[in-house]
């Protein structure tokens, strides 16, 4: 690969002179439960009809979208590099009125397949999903979590080799209930655990998380309706069936914080925010995360911070990585200035450059709007952009939608 040009590395006709991906493992599509005649059998003529003529199945737990619904709403996904030899971009999510399946995906990057983990809650009557259907702790009668829009609320674990899931939803519909339940899906065992419910946080839509490997917190700010800022330890069984624990719950750093991102550097002990409504840099001290939110400046190629953006951490380049779909095949890495830690991460600016080369002809946001067949959300990223390191290699990869491929970037 060429650093700074994209590639498609799934489908039927994948880049880089790579077979085709083989039938039935070709998109995030084909792994959908509705299609699995064991799982949703057709009980009647007209829905066999339906099916024999290409049209989508009908389910209890399609909600509004089906299962386009969890790409094109408000969802992210994490690179969980310890399932499979290359690690996996794992899928889970849906939300409000869109989707109520629980199902777990995963797209092998050295396969190049896309598989089904786990199928989710795929046995209830239409009246046990979405409005109405009440689970107060967050999860349907197999174990399941209900699935909200995941936003950036997602991230991996690698040592537990965790899914983890920062807050839950109790009812699903058109007023949709959040609770700070979390949830971490196992990808040794592929079950699902529990943590225990924050007694005062609201995580309301539009929140942001990142892992911090050094302390194992996963930490998180609330979107607009929310109210603070907090973190879940996942480890530790607490003897009632919940496992993990909170730290203290602090007051909103962000006013307006729908639709942000938050990445962890692990070298300076940074955490960094992106803010789409003001276009603004920020940086958090996980060592004292009571501490005033401080403002960044920047400098260089820096494009205007988007709403529904991705922000990553580049390992080996030791600097942030941030992609927003509204910049097309664009990519721009953030280094740090000399000195930049805390107690003073604002003692230079933080220089922005794009990590695009010349000889690039493919714009995978485009392409994958072009072909896909679902009513797309074209400026959502989320967490379906990531960085994943191969030894002394960055790589972002990209999912966009439930039918298109898989596109990669070699960073360095």
């Amino acid at each position: 690969m060429t650093p700074g040009c994209w590639y498609r590395i799934s489908g039927d006709g994948p880049d880089l002179d790579l077979p085709p991906t083989p039938r039935g493992t070709r998109t995030l599509r084909d792994t959908d439960p509705a299609g699995d005649r064991a799982l949703n059998p057709s009980p009647g003529f007209k829905e066999r009809l339906r099916r024999l003529l290409g049209r989508r199945p009908h389910l209890p737990w399609e909600g509004k979208s089906g299962f386009p619904a969890i790409t094109e709403a408000w969802n992210g996904a994490v690179f969980a590099s310890r399932f499979g030899a290359s690690g996996s971009m794992i899928v889970f999510g849906g939300g409000h009125d869109d989707y109520f399946g629980s199902s777990v995906h995963a797209f092998d990057i050295a396969t190049r397949q896309w598989s089904r983990l786990s199928d989710g809650y795929v046995s209830g009557s239409a009246n046990e999903y979405g409005e109405g259907a009440v689970y107060p702790d967050a999860a349907y009668p197999d174990g399941s979590p209900l699935p909200p829009h995941t936003y950036a609320y997602v991230q991996y674990d690698p040592v537990g080799n965790d899914y983890l899931l920062f807050k839950g939803q109790t009812e699903l519909g058109p007023d949709v209930k959040a609770t700070p339940i979390p949830r971490m899906f196992n990808l040794d065992s592929l079950a699902w655990r529990r943590g225990p419910k924050h007694p005062s946080a609201i995580l309301g839509s539009g929140g942001c998380t990142t892992w911090d490997a050094t302390r194992r917190i996963l930490w998180g700010h609330s979107g607009d309706s929310g109210n603070g800022f907090t973190g879940f330890r996942p480890d530790g069984d607490n003897g009632d069936g919940t496992f993990g624990s909170w730290t203290a719950l602090h007051p909103k750093k962000i006013r307006t914080a729908d639709h942000n991102a938050m990445a962890f550097d692990p070298v300076r002990d940074i955490v960094a925010v992106i803010a789409g409504a003001s276009d603004t840099l920020y940086a958090i001290d996980p060592r004292a995360p009571e501490r005033e939110i401080a403002r960044l400046s920047s400098s260089g190629d820096r494009p205007r911070i988007s709403e529904y953006a991705a922000l990553e951490y580049a390992p080996n380049g030791k600097r942030f990585v941030y992609y927003s779909a509204n910049d097309g095949p664009q990519v721009y890495s953030i280094a740090a200035p000399a000195g930049a830690e805390w107690p003073d991460p604002t003692a230079g600016a933080w220089h922005w450059d794009s990590y695009l080369d010349d000889r690039n002809d493919l714009d995978p946001v485009a392409h994958a709007h072009a072909i896909s067949s679902c009513a797309v959300n074209r400026s959502h990223t989320f967490g379906r952009f990531r960085v994943a390191a191969y030894g002394t290699i960055d790589v972002a990869i990209l999912v966009r939608h439930t039918d298109t491929p898989v596109y990669v970037m070699r960073l360095n």
